[in-house]
């Protein structure tokens, strides 16, 4: 067993319970905050209580699956490998919520610290001692009043819990702002300072690496996994100047290219340009970046300033049926629809010429072909379009995904809002059956069969951005 295994012993617990299911800060589970020091890079808490609604919700979803009791019995068993069983060691010794903390520990490894507050803490007591008996690095353990503090050395323990008179996690403003954002009724949440991470980083390339993605100008980062009836929410959040940039977000919007797309569509993509834009552009500046950039740049043809110019609107991309393979295809909406379509086919005639494709010129549509696959230029609908199927400009799209009753149930549960900062929408029961269709395992295909829909979509309010996705399960 290895000693961080040992060390964290509870965390053992912490996979079943994902798969299956000190003080106060605000509403919500009680937390060992109360107990640490402020200055945590990472704090998770996980609901480890098997009564509660979040464990009763997560066992639901997981029975809709035909190998569900199966996977936890696998999960069981692996415990037992350890020498210990679910029932009457791992259950017994958990409290309502497992909490672990991470801190910066001088030089060496970070301090890893779990904690948990169980009604016998006697019996994780036990269960520490167990697990110690067949390691080589046994874990150390401390009572904190109605908490256990478990790690797998003196010193990390040193490093998280409170000193007297030392102020606490709890304490911390930004700390209590950031658990007010997380909501108190999910399964596992965690809250991330990446400002105090980077510090760690000291100058240099990685860290120039990191501010470049906003990091460094974060408040906090947070994200959690939630259980419900349909399904399961996972989330991430970010406060402070550099949210944008990390999440690549823009002003919220409706996209107005839905309504070119085919009710029959499966997968469809949509965001404002400007975000990717930025991003890019702050790379192009960056020497860190330059030589590369200008190395691809030499060696396909292709400018980023022309990829730039593409993004000045919303972008769209969406894909269909289609035979041998399904129909790709990228709508650009732009203030300059002649520029960015001339700039689209300039980098379609430079692929077609590193990759040794012919282009050819079909009335207004112009045409790359490559090998066993075509590429379609063109405009419809104030849009500049690049399709792999080249009846895309001569079809008029009657009935649009907008009006799919699939679509729109998908994004009633999944709770997307009018305007969002960019929307995904995968139909899992069509990508289901084409994954069934190319595979062998029966177990793959029967697994499937419970998924309905994958919707990612972000929001903006204030510095406040967050990104969500829901996996829609029936």
């Amino acid at each position: 067993m290895t000693p961080m295994r040992a060390g964290l012993a509870l965390l053992a617990a912490l996979t079943l319970v994902t798969a299956c299911g000190g003080s106060n800060v605000g509403a919500g589970p009680a937390t060992s905050a109360g107990l640490l020091k402020a200055g945590a890079l990472v704090y998770l808490q996980t609901v480890s209580n098997p009564e509660s609604a979040q464990w009763e919700q997560a066992e639901d979803l997981l029975a809709k699956f035909p190998d569900g009791e199966r996977w936890l019995a696998q999960l069981k068993q692996e415990l037992q490998d350890e020498g210990v069983t679910w029932e009457q060691d791992v259950k017994p010794a958990l409290g309502p919520v497992v909490d672990v903390a991470i801190y910066a520990a001088g030089t060496g490894s970070p301090a890893v610290v779990g904690l948990t507050n169980p009604e016998d803490k006697d019996k994780l007591l036990a269960l520490v001692h167990k697990l110690n008996a067949k390691s080589d690095e046994p874990a150390v353990s401390r009572v904190v009043g109605d908490w256990v503090a478990i790690s797998d050395r003196e010193e990390s323990l040193e490093a998280a819990l409170k000193e007297e008179g030392g102020q606490t996690l709890a304490a911390d403003d930004t700390f209590k702002s950031a658990l007010e954002e997380l909501p108190d009724d999910a399964l596992s949440r965690v809250y991330v300072d990446p400002a105090r991470a980077i510090e760690l980083v000291g100058q240099g390339n990685e860290r120039d690496a990191l501010s470049l993605l906003g990091l460094d100008a974060l408040d906090f980062a947070g994200a959690w996994a939630k259980p419900k009836g349909d399904g399961a929410e996972l989330a991430i959040t970010a406060r402070g100047e550099g949210a944008g940039r990390l999440l690549g977000t823009g002003d919220p919007y409706a996209s107005e290219l839905l309504d070119q797309v085919p009710d029959d569509a499966f997968a469809f993509l949509s965001f404002q340009g400007g975000g990717l834009r930025g991003q890019l552009e702050a790379i192009q500046g960056n020497p860190l970046f330059a030589m590369g950039l200008r190395d691809f740049e030499r060696e396909y043809g292709i400018e980023l300033d022309e990829v730039l110019s593409l993004l000045d609107s919303e972008v769209a991309f969406y894909v269909r049926p289609g035979l041998p393979l399904p129909e790709l295809t990228l709508l650009l909406a732009s203030e300059d629809e002649d520029g960015t379509r001339d700039s689209a086919e300039q980098i379609l005639r430079t692929a077609a010429t590193k990759l040794g494709g012919e282009v050819t010129e079909q009335g207004a549509v112009t045409e790359a072909r490559f090998e066993g696959v075509t590429v379609a230029l063109g405009t419809t609908d104030d849009a500049v379009v690049l399709s792999t199927s080249t009846t895309v400009f001569a079809r008029s799209v009657a009935d649009s995904l907008a009006d799919s009753d699939r679509y729109q149930d998908a994004l009633e549960a999944a709770k997307v809002p009018e305007q969002y900062t960019g929307l995904a929408y995968v139909d899992l029961t069509k990508v289901a059956a084409l994954t069934a269709a190319y595979s062998d395992s029966p177990e793959v295909r029967r697994n499937l069969e419970p998924l309905r829909s994958l919707v990612v979509f972000g929001s903006k309010e204030g510095d406040l951005v967050s990104a969500r996705a829901f996996l829609e399960i029936d």
